[in-house]
Parts: C-alpha cells; structure tokens; sequence
C-alpha cells in the first residue's frame, strides 16, 4: 500500500449551503440513508429490484453500486476469484440479465479487428461473439474498444459505438438489429486518437454524440449529439449546443429530471457543460468551464451536476477544476449556477462517482479524493500509485473498486476521516509487462466484473446470491400533456434515399417543460422530392425524383410559429455517371448546399475547414 494522507482541504464557495455530515460510519445507517435519498432527490422512483449493470456507470449514472459490498479481499490465485476469460479490453464491462457484454479489440495488425463478446455472468464461458472490422485505417491498437456497451433493460438488446462510427443494435443472441454508419452517413469525424463517445439509453432513445461536418446546416464542424429510436436505427432529433470544438473527446452525457424537466447534461467538446432537453435536443443552459474540451463524464445528485477538467479554465490560466453546477437555473449560468469549486484539481480523465453524499474524483497523478458533494470540503486524499484513467465505483457501505492504469486494481474503504485499503492486485503479461486496466467495474448481485487490457476477471462469492436493493429509476411520461405546444419535432430527422424510394414521417409536439403534448394542426412542405399528403394518410410521405443524381434537400413540418426540418440527401445507384456539368463554379455539390441551393457563411466555412475530412466521410 502507498502512502495516503487524510489531510483535509476547502472548496471556494460560490454559495452558501449547509455543510454535510460526512460518512457514517454504520453500514446499515449508510445503506438507509442512501435509499432515503435516492427516494426523495429528483422525483425518482425507487424500486426494489434484483441488481443490473447495464451502463458503464451503473444503474444510476453516478458510479455507484446501491447493494453493500460482498468482497473486500481476493486472490488472483483463486480466493474469491469465480472465474477469469482471456478476453480483455479497456473500457467497461455491462451485466444484464445474466450476461456480461464486452468491447474490445481482437486481433493483431492487419488483422486487428473489433469484437463485442457476450460472456456468461456466473461462469465466464463465451456464448457468442461479433466481430467487426476498424476501417478507419490510422487509429492506433491502443485507441480501438475504448467505449462501453450500453444495455437496454426494456428489449434486452446491447448498442455499441464501433471505433469505426457504426451505431450497432444487437438483440441478446449476437443478432444485428440495426446499424448505422455515422461517417458515412451522418457525417462524423474521428482524428488520430480515436476518442468515442459511449451511448446512452434514455426511454425509447439511443443517445451518443460525436463531432461532425456535413452539408446544409451541418456544414460548420461541430460536436453534435443524435438520438436515435433505439428500436428501428431512424434519427429522432439533433442538438448542437455548443460552438466550435476544441478537442476530440469522449464524455459520455448523463439524464435525469429536475423541477419536471427530464434532462440531457453533458461535458461539450468546447469546453462548456450543456442542459438540454432529453426528448427534443433544445438546449436549456450554458456552464462555460474549460479553454479545451472536457473528457470526464458528468455525474448527478438532485438538482446538481458535477464537473472536471485538467486543462486551463476558462477564467484564469489556472490548471484543472471541480465545479458543482445547480442545473436547475437557465441560460447562460457560468456565473449563477456555480454552488463551489476545488480549483487547480487535474482531473481529466477518470469520471467522478457519487454515493452516500460524498463526491469521489481521481485526478491524473491517481490521487483519490472524496468531497462533501454539498460544500466541496475534501474529507480525505488517498494515492492509489502513478496514473489513472478508470472511475471509480462505490458501494452502499463506502467500499471502493478502482483500477490504475498500471496494471493495479484497489478495493478501498471510506473510513470518513481517511481511506483505509482492503486489498491490492497487481496485473502483469507473460512477458512481465504491464497488464493495464483503463476501464471501470461493474457490480451486479455481489460480484465485481472488471477488465484488465488481456483478461476479464469476476471475483464474489462462488455461490451466486441475488442481491435486492433499491434502485433509482426515471418515471416516464404516459399521458400527454395539456400544456400549449412550443416544440415540433419530425422524424426520421436525418434520411438518406436512393432515387424512387420514398420515407414516412412522423410528427410529434413538445410543450415548454419537454412533455409530449396533443397535436396542432400541421402544413408540409419540401424542398426536394414530392411531399404526398392525404386524408386516408397520418403522416406524410415524401418520394424522391427518378433522376439517378446526387441532391439535398428538407422536409418541413409547419404549425403557427413553430417549424422543424428533416434533412433529406439522394443518393444516386451504382453506376454512378457524373460529368460535373451542372455543378455551379463556387458552390458546394449537391448535398453540401442549404434549401435555398445557396451556400451560407457557416457552409462555406465550414467545407473550407472540413473539406478534406468530410471528403472521406462521404
């Protein structure tokens, strides 16, 4: 064991709030305390289930396991280790109905490819496995499998964000759903590093984000944020909160719901955090927090999120922050909504978790520190060795499960005053060299999964019992709501068709809190294709032209003051026969041009900027 020190710092307080009490040092008391919580913070419902991990941060969002710990010691030569497969990666692992899902890379160059691999939960054996191949050709072993699996309680299907851009859907025997190709088809850009954003899932949505630069008013290079129907692959909506990006990263957004508004809150590659609107993508408010983007996913607790960076702030030249946001204000609240801050905190990589009131961060020289969420006060830091990049995750009873870049897994104890270790485990190849653990653990009914970059272990009891705990959960809406509309939405939102195919769509309303409401009366339109509308018909239709040639156009939906677009692009069938003739000198080609065939600043920008990545996406 490192040395550790319990030596206690203050936050700058940007508002006032009562300081919270610490950890208490009963188990039962901490388990109880935690329940009450969950049961009264957000409108959460909370449930007694049998325990799933079906996202890389658990049930909640927040890092935190809701059963007490049921292993504090192991060996890796056999004391509670219940089995070990020669599958590795470094990402998460997901557990959902009796299933451990993995993504990593398999294979070595040229043959490297990526896998996700479906395990069972009590014996480790291999029930099937996908394959599939990393054609974006420069990114480096090191960079491929870095997203999680992201599991769907509801259908039991699996989604993967492929180091490739493929939006994967898998049903629970291996079999694709649906797959969409986000670089060819929406766009998307990935630089050298490979940095992927892991997705979520969110009532009937899939949810992931990337950067992106493509035609009409997607032409200026953004990070982006799609939700897709988790069922079928079609997009619902787009956002683009933010401005110009700063960085590839790979923060992976968080939804709850505060004072009735069910909300998406996400780390924004221009160094800004972002609320928005879960089911529609509009933006809500504006926390500017870094100079480059941020990489540290957010975590919620009540009305307040919080947030991390190790680059320079955005006011001062100051390096690295912890920063507790009251997400419930609106607008531009960098100045408003900051409750307080630990500053010149270098947390840039790993996550943050949140349990039993108290905020646990590990910076990038892995020192541990756990923080009274309600004020910033640093309880006690702990160094776990030399580097991390995982997140940590806590138990109901303070227990800590952490990995360290190094080849090094902890299992900790909150003590309240210090951090006490229970157990330490080193990870070497063969060769001697470091087996490296970048991801986070999973706990589900009393067993810790984690991934080392070559093995997958599973330590617990041998004897599987099924834990109960209470778990919160999001309600979602089931009637409509009776307040005025003040949002349309049309889907599919993004369509790609040949020549003669044709697409429905679908029109829904919002009112101001982001509710499903009652529909208005509706007018279409198109600027490419024949929209055909008709009493017998509940949505529209719009068919593409028999001329074998690139276009790009829009589906409009109108009711009063509120307008919502469908992006429409035709693609010609091979053979392709262009001879440029009708391409205009100055002017993007067809699909990069606005409805008005008029290319806009932000297009010629960004085609300026983008030209020959977004070439390649094509």
């Amino acid at each position: 064991m490192r040395n550790n020190s319990s030596a206690p710092s203050s936050a700058i307080f940007t508002e006032p709030r009562p300081s919270g009490s610490g950890l208490p040092r009963c188990k039962h008391r901490v388990f109880k305390q935690a329940c009450l919580a969950f049961q009264c913070a957000c409108f959460l419902t909370s449930v007694s289930v049998a325990n799933e991990w079906p996202s890389w941060r658990g049930p909640g969002q927040t890092g935190e396991s809701y059963e007490p710990a049921a292993v504090t010691s192991w060996s890796q030569d056999g004391e509670n280790l219940v089995w070990k497969a020669p599958i590795g990666g470094r990402s998460t692992p997901i557990v959902m109905n009796g299933r451990v899902y993995l993504l990593g890379p398999v294979g070595e160059a040229p043959r490297l490819q990526e896998r996700l691999a479906c395990l069972d939960a009590n014996t480790g054996k291999l029930l099937w496995e996908h394959r599939f191949n990393v054609f974006h050709t420069d990114i480096v072993e090191e960079r491929v499998g870095w997203t999680a699996p992201a599991g769907d309680p509801e259908t039991g299907n699996v989604y993967v964000h492929g180091t490739g851009g493929e939006m994967m859907c898998f049903d629970s025997d291996g079999k694709v759903i649906w797959n969409v190709s986000t670089t060819e088809v929406l766009g998307r850009i990935s630089g050298y590093g490979g940095r992927l954003h892991t997705p979520i899932i969110d009532e009937n949505r899939v949810i992931v984000s990337f950067l992106t630069s493509g035609w009409g008013n997607q032409a200026r290079g953004k990070h982006r944020y799609v939700a897709f129907n988790k069922h079928t692959g079609e997009v619902m909506w787009w956002a683009a909160p933010g401005g110009k990006p700063l960085d590839t990263t790979y923060s992976c957004p968080v939804v709850t719901e505060i004072d009735g508004v069910r909300m998406l809150i996400a780390a924004n590659a221009d160094g800004n955090v972002y609320g928005m609107k879960a089911r529609t993508g509009e933006r809500l408010w504006t926390f500017r927090l870094s100079k480059r983007g941020l990489n540290p996913s957010i975590v919620v607790n009540g009305k307040y999120a919080y947030a991390c960076h190790s680059e320079e702030n955005y006011d001062n030249t100051e390096m690295g922050r912890v920063v507790c946001i009251d997400a419930s204000k609106r607008g531009d609240i960098t100045d408003t909504g900051e409750v307080w801050r630990l500053p010149e905190r270098t947390v840039g990589y790993a996550s943050p978790a949140i349990a039993n009131g108290r905020l646990y961060v590990v910076t990038n020289a892995a020192e541990l520190l756990a923080v009274d969420a309600t004020n910033g006060h640093v309880f006690w830091t702990y160094d776990l060795g030399r580097v991390s990049k995982g997140s940590p995750v806590v138990t109901a009873d303070g227990v800590i499960y952490v990995g360290e870049q190094t080849g090094v897994f902890h299992i900790l104890r909150d003590a309240g005053d210090k951090c006490v270790s229970l157990d330490r485990e080193v990870f070497e190849r063969p060769d001697h060299l470091i087996d490296d653990i970048y991801g986070s653990p999973a706990v589900s009914n009393g067993r810790v999964y984690f991934m080392t970059r070559y093995n997958t272990y599973c330590i617990g009891p041998k004897e599987l019992v099924t834990e109960t705990a209470f778990v919160p959960t999001l309600p979602s809406q089931t009637t409509l709501s009776n307040a005025p509309a003040t949002h349309i939405q049309i889907v599919p939102a993004e369509v790609t068709l040949h020549p003669g195919e044709s697409a429905n769509f679908a029109i829904q309303f919002f009112d101001k809190a982001g509710n499903a409401t009652s529909r208005s009366h509706v007018t279409f339109s198109s600027t490419i294709g024949t929209l055909a509308t008709s009493a017998s018909r509940s949505s529209p239709m719009l068919v593409s032209g028999p001329s074998n040639a690139f276009a790009a156009g829009y589906a409009i939906a109108k009711a009063g003051d509120l307008e919502a677009r469908a992006r429409v692009r035709i693609t010609p069938r091979l053979p392709i026969n262009e001879d440029f003739e009708s391409m205009e000198l100055g002017k993007p080609a067809p699909g990069w041009v606005g409805a008005a065939g008029k290319s806009t600043i932000a297009e010629r920008d960004g085609n300026r900027c983008f030209r020959k990545i977004a070439t390649k996406a094509r």
